[in-house]
């Protein structure tokens, strides 16, 4: 075996050199990649610069650029269609020329022109179109060749539309499709550069230009930038028995086995090679998975078995266990986390299940001396198993798990998700930070072991969400971010096994996932993902300014507006405040606590939920929201608004109203959406696949059309998941105060009491799959709001304000009743706080049926 690793090492030090030539060869880094036949062809790309909207030529000379990588996988058809607003066309594609070779063809209505250059592929090449209005001149490049054609159709073009890739627009469909990746892609006016997409990063499945935030929309993206935050499954191999794994990272190779089989297993993932090592003696020493380990200084693979502190190193020379003890104790500690300690040449263990109980005792073993096993029992944390560790000096890093304080199995285990370390030199444990709350929306449990990065002081978590993602975890704020897309891998089976590993040669992180059934069968699954990983929100784009062409005569108009809106604003302000002060019964700016008057818009088909309202809300302020256009409203009841004010709501069918309440809830809850499958399964469980997959196309489409009446808000598709975006002009207070929950400043503060004093969310929905949503959110706002009561650097005002909302949310808070009595009383309206206080009562007697046992008296003497 020896021999063998000797020569993989060679092999990479020979392929090393070849390697550093491939990566001097122009590979695309960013982009799109066009998707083609084989693919259905509702899975075609299609790429709508400026939206599939008219760009106007303004009688000159336009240009269109762009950089295009030809894939050899279907070097047949349209690359990008540019229809006219007299339904011209001007194309260009790739056709077949002698023999088979493909050439660049371009189009002009029903003329063509193929170039003499035949096709060169997987390299960039510049292509560019010059349309000239004025002369009906066509001037084709591509690469080092151009050509000029004569097309008077084009003469007299007042504006452009352009796709690349699939054309979806009406009657000009064209569904052969080349295979091409393209990037970089301009528009010039006259010279001057108008547009420029560099389809890099994006938002979901828009790409917007750096001039003038133009979207180029892209139905069925392929982003190169993604692949390299995209895990590659390159293994997968099935087994009889539960397997145990390790990993050699000086060469990137794993070693495979399981008990009473006399072969070990290689992958050697640099060459993607498998072998099988046939073995000839000894006892391989694990009786369950996951008690293996490849220790690199000592070039060793060592397989252990805890409860018997058996041990076993494979002899490469001699291709045997060097251990002969059979194990006879039925194995303890399922899904533990071992690491091994260079300095004393130990492995430290901790945690795992076994015998219905979760453990907490770090167990020390020494597989290379007489030193006997100590086990330490950590009472400062709870029993648990599938713990994560690593290992940095004298620091035994411990995060998450799963499993309860007693460590009984029956008595409600939980998700963990805490950081602690052990001092390994005193066993002294110290807690970080964290709970048993998710820090990134979804449950999930880690792998057996971190990656720890020392330049950055932080962990890299692979964790279960989403079948595999890999998180970073700042160890000093235990603040996450998602560093990859989603695996979605299967981690369904009776039991799992995960661990993530690092090769610095290979500069990649690998992930294994273990899928085993009762019966011991198993099947293993291995991932590669790029290092140094990046996250997943620099994808999404950001800074981008506006077209510096703006012109001055521009901003005066739209001054001009503005002051007309907001004299006209004014007016209708004063005279509704005016109204209001004129009925209200307290004095301004005091709030009321009685009973909602019925909104008769509310579907009458669900359920009326306890409401209350507030004579007047918070002292006169700006509105930092427009709710009443291009909005969606879950606050205070399920309301939709067109960009012009219309209330829509009731063109929602029950259908189309649970499809958005769906998209906005789990956008919010992962930016990614939610997976195509749970969608089915949620709303047309009761369907056969293909008629719930056509079911949900045509509310699909439904919706999209009715987005289109709110304004920018769109539907994306990416990796099996659909979100929603709300663009500039548009709004849903729901995202948007989870938002605001994550910033934390004095401004963002009072956008937020502003969204939340609307009422609660979705009051009137009763569905299973919204009551936790419902719950979780309902949770956060109380626990906010009353934190925030408890805080003496705020203002009475801002106090008030806090009050007011939190009984939006919970009409019989006790806290909100005192601080808004007190605060009254104190301003000398003891008249309001007794209005106050005897609503109050009304709705608790209403709600508790007893009387509430505290006097205003009480309330107002009692100690802050």
């Amino acid at each position: 075996m020896i021999l063998h690793l000797r020569n993989i090492i060679l092999s990479m030090m020979l392929i090393a050199p070849l390697a550093a030539m491939c990566l001097d060869v122009d590979t695309p880094r960013y982009g799109v990649r066009i998707r083609t036949y084989p693919s259905a062809t509702t899975e075609f790309t299609s790429i709508m610069l400026d939206g599939g909207n008219p760009i106007d030529t303004r009688n000159d000379e336009i240009t269109l650029e762009m950089d295009i990588w030809a894939l050899p996988e279907n070097a047949l058809g349209s690359i990008c269609r540019i229809i006219t607003d007299t339904g011209k066309n001007v194309d260009l594609l790739y056709g077949v020329g002698e023999e088979n070779v493909r050439y660049p063809v371009f189009v002009t209505g029903d003329n063509d022109v193929m170039l003499s250059t035949p096709l060169v592929y997987q390299q960039w090449t510049r292509t560019s179109i010059k349309m000239s209005p004025s002369t009906g001149k066509i001037t084709f490049s591509y690469g080092d060749e151009t050509r000029e054609i004569e097309y008077p159709e084009f003469k007299g073009t007042k504006s452009i539309r352009i796709a690349v890739g699939l054309c979806t627009l009406s009657d000009y469909l064209l569904f052969d499709v080349a295979s091409v990746a393209v990037k970089d892609v301009y528009i010039y006016r006259d010279n001057k550069k108008i547009r420029y997409w560099k389809m890099e990063r994006h938002n979901g499945d828009t790409c917007y230009d750096e001039i003038s935030k133009a979207p180029a929309k892209v139905e069925n993206p392929g982003w190169i930038i993604d692949e390299t935050l995209s895990w590659d499954n390159i293994y997968t191999a099935d087994f009889p028995y539960y397997p145990s794994i390790a990993f050699d990272p000086i060469v990137a190779t794993f070693y495979m086995a399981y008990k009473d089989d006399s072969k070990l297993y290689v992958y050697h993932s640099p060459e993607g090679a498998t072998d099988t090592i046939n073995v000839t003696g000894g006892e391989y020493a694990a009786n369950f998975p996951n008690q293996m380990i490849f220790i690199s200084s000592m070039h060793k693979l060592l397989s252990y078995n805890l409860n018997e502190n058996l041990f076993s190193c494979f002899n490469a020379g001699k291709q045997c266990w060097h251990n002969d003890r059979k194990s006879t104790v039925e194995h303890d500690y399922w899904n533990n986390t071992t690491v091994y300690n260079p300095a004393d040449s130990s492995l430290i263990s901790f945690g795992g299940y076994g015998h219905y109980h979760y453990k907490n005792v770090l167990l020390r073993s020494y597989p290379f001396s007489c030193r006997e096993q100590s086990a330490v029992t950590l009472d400062d944390i709870h029993p648990r198993y599938s713990c994560s560790s690593v290992l940095v000096d004298s620091l035994l890093y411990l995060f998450g798990g799963r499993g309860c304080p007693t460590g009984r199995q029956e008595l409600s285990p939980r998700n963990y998700y805490d950081l602690y370390t052990v001092n390994i030199n005193n066993n002294k444990v110290t807690k970080l930070w964290g709970d048993n709350t998710s820090p990134v929306g979804g449950d999930f449990v880690p792998s057996e072991n971190m990656v720890y990065d020392r330049e950055r002081h932080c962990l890299y978590i692979w964790a279960t969400l989403n079948g595999g993602t890999l998180l970073r975890a700042d160890i000093a704020t235990g603040k996450f971010e998602h560093m990859s897309l989603p695996a979605n891998a299967n981690i369904d089976s009776q039991t799992l096994y995960t661990n993530l590993y690092y090769s610095p040669e290979q500069k990649s992180l690998y992930s294994v996932i273990v899928n085993s059934e009762v019966s011991g069968e198993s099947t293993v699954n291995i991932f590669r993902l790029d290092y140094p990983p990046i996250p997943v929100s620099s994808l999404a784009q950001y800074g981008i300014t506006a077209d510096n062409g703006f012109k001055y005569g521009h901003l005066l108009w739209i001054i001009g507006c503005m002051v007309i809106a907001a004299a006209t604003a004014g007016f209708f302000i004063v005279r509704k405040r005016n109204k209001r002060e004129s009925a209200a019964v307290t004095p301004a700016g005091d709030v009321v606590i009685a009973p909602a008057e019925e909104d008769e818009s509310t579907d009458t088909s669900e359920p009326k939920a306890l409401k209350l309202k507030s004579v007047r809300a918070t002292p006169d302020t700006e509105p930092h929201y427009n709710l009443s256009r291009g909005s969606v409203r879950f606050f205070g009841g399920f309301r939709v608004f067109d960009k012009n004010g219309e209330d829509i709501t009731p063109q929602f069918t029950p259908t189309l109203k649970q499809l958005l309440i769906l998209l906005v809830l789990y956008t919010g809850k992962n930016p990614m959406g939610i997976p195509n499958n749970k969608l089915l399964s949620i709303l047309w469980s009761d369907k056969e696949e293909e008629a719930a997959k056509n079911n949900r196309n045509v509310y699909m489409s439904r919706l999209r059309n009715l987005l289109t009446q709110i304004g920018d808000v769109t539907i994306q598709t990416h990796n099996g998941f659909r979100n929603i975006c709300f663009g500039e002009g548009t709004v849903c207070d729901y995202l948007e105060s989870l938002k605001l929950f994550d910033e934390s400043n004095s401004e963002n503060l009072d956008r937020l009491l502003e969204l939340l004093f609307n009422g609660m969310m979705l009051p009137n929905v009763e569905l299973d799959y919204v009551d936790s949503f419902k719950s979780d959110f309902s949770n956060k706002t109380l626990d906010l709001l009353s934190s925030l009561l408890n805080q003496e650097d705020l203002s009475d005002t801002l106090k008030m304000k806090i009050a007011d909302t939190l009984f939006q949310h919970d009409f019989i808070n006790e806290d909100a009743l005192r601080i808004k009595c007190r605060l009254l009383h104190k301003q000398g309206r003891t008249g309001v706080a007794q209005s106050v206080y005897a609503s109050f009562c009304k709705e608790y007697k209403s709600l508790m049926d007893s009387d509430y046992p505290h006097s205003l008296v009480d309330i107002l003497e009692s100690r802050p």
